[in-house]
């Protein structure tokens, strides 16, 4: 390596050579140096030949900075003088962290990677050949070998750079997502079409339908994408046009689907195992957005602040009038209290007698229907009715509308 040489004169480039520069100059020379600026000049340019993009304009400097960093160091490598060096040095973690802020794709970097790699190692193996003694083959068989040994963890090093710009931008971009619909979704001033310009949604659209998802164990369920569960929530019920999906953290996120119109499919949607879906209604016009999204909140804050969901996707329609009665959790529990009196009671009994008159009342005081859905006979539907109806100290044939409410809010302050 000490024999490498330029093949014309090098002023400023020089100068901005660096560390990576000072040690190659002190370890193997002045020809080294001269001819590994060249040769990181003939990778920048070969990488942007095949991807523009990597080098346009002023980011041709920034590039050919990096590779021929590396270039210096992959010479300490080989050369011995450096056994342990790190081929990515701060130079390549600034491009790949460029790569990422400038949208260029992770796909993109790989190839860029190995474009550049494979050049570098060409010019390095055909110097080497050209050096060597005829009889000392085995010099540019054992460069050849390092070079190889190292592309797993120079590409490693660099896509690790890469995503964590990238996540580091996704999360801003979602924070500043996040505050600016907070503060639309919690106002009352007019939504106009800048807001859809901002999100990239159209904001116009017919009809809005809000959702958030979340997971309540990731680690007992894994990181499945909620962008997936979103989205193949709004596949199954047939919701078609834009989508807006923004981030609330590592384990929630909130959607809106942008609808054609109000009607969406009644269909029961399958989600991944141990996620959760909360569900506005689907509400017209540019309010519409702010209106759904303040009923899948509203939802959300029902089911977490609530027993263990018993289904996996609830929506506002299902629990409405639980939202109304939860509002005020002390009120509520003293309502209840008030209007189920001993059926109130937390043991197992009194739960199935409260759980079998809920039923009752909700199929219209049908006992059949009660005795299908329970799976019990027509008399023991009979018998726990007219238990439940003693214990509350209410008349079978009088107003239930107080006791119903009442039922509801027991549901929902169970394990509390």
């Amino acid at each position: 390596m000490r024999l490498l040489h330029g093949q014309r004169d090098h002023g400023p480039e020089l100068e901005w050579v660096g560390s990576d520069g000072d040690r190659v100059r002190h370890a193997l020379g002045e020809g080294p140096l001269s001819w590994a600026v060249e040769a990181g000049h003939d990778v920048a340019l070969e990488v942007t030949r095949v991807l523009p993009a990597h080098g346009e304009g002023a980011h041709f400097y920034t590039l050919r900075r990096a590779t021929t960093s590396s270039v210096l160091r992959t010479l300490l490598l080989v050369s011995g003088s450096e056994p342990t060096i790190d081929l990515v040095g701060n130079t390549i973690t600034e491009v790949a962290r460029d790569f990422a802020r400038r949208s260029i794709t992770y796909d993109d970097l790989l190839h860029g990677i190995r474009i550049g790699y494979a050049r570098m190692a060409a010019l390095i193996l055909d110097a080497a050949d050209e050096l060597v003694e005829p009889d000392d083959r085995q010099e540019v068989k054992r460069i050849s070998l390092v070079l190889f040994q190292q592309i797993d963890q120079f590409m490693g090093m660099a896509s690790a750079q890469y995503m964590q710009e990238r996540d580091d931008k996704v999360t801003a971009e979602s924070a500043a997502r996040v505050d600016l619909i907070s503060e639309v979704c919690s106002g009352t001033d007019r939504i106009d079409e800048k807001l859809g310009h901002r999100l990239g949604y159209r904001i116009d659209a017919p009809a809005h339908l809000a959702v958030i998802a979340w997971v309540e164990n990731p680690t007992e369920w894994g990181s499945h994408s909620l962008r997936l569960v979103i989205e193949d929530y709004f596949a199954e019920i047939g919701a078609t046009g834009d989508t807006l999906i923004v981030p609330t953290g590592a384990y929630a996120a909130w959607g809106w689907k942008a609808l054609p119109s109000k009607t969406t499919n009644a269909a029961t949607p399958k989600i991944a195992a141990g996620h959760y879906i909360a569900v506005g209604r689907v509400s017209e016009g540019r309010e519409g957005f702010r209106v759904s999204h303040r009923q899948a909140r509203a939802v959300e804050e029902l089911l977490r602040n609530g027993p263990a969901p018993k289904q996996v996707i609830t929506t506002h329609a299902d629990v409405d009038l639980a939202i109304l009665l939860m509002s005020d959790i002390d009120r509520a529990r003293a309502f209840a209290q008030l209007h189920l009196g001993e059926l109130a009671a937390e043991d197992q009994r009194t739960s199935v007698l409260r759980d079998t008159l809920r039923s009752y009342l909700k199929h219209q005081r049908s006992v059949i229907q009660v005795a299908k859905e329970q799976h019990i006979s027509r008399n023991t539907v009979t018998y726990r009715v007219q238990q439940a109806f003693r214990l509350a100290n209410v008349e079978p044939e009088g107003s239930v509308i107080r006791l119903e409410a009442a039922l509801v809010i027991a549901d929902w302050l169970a394990d509390q």
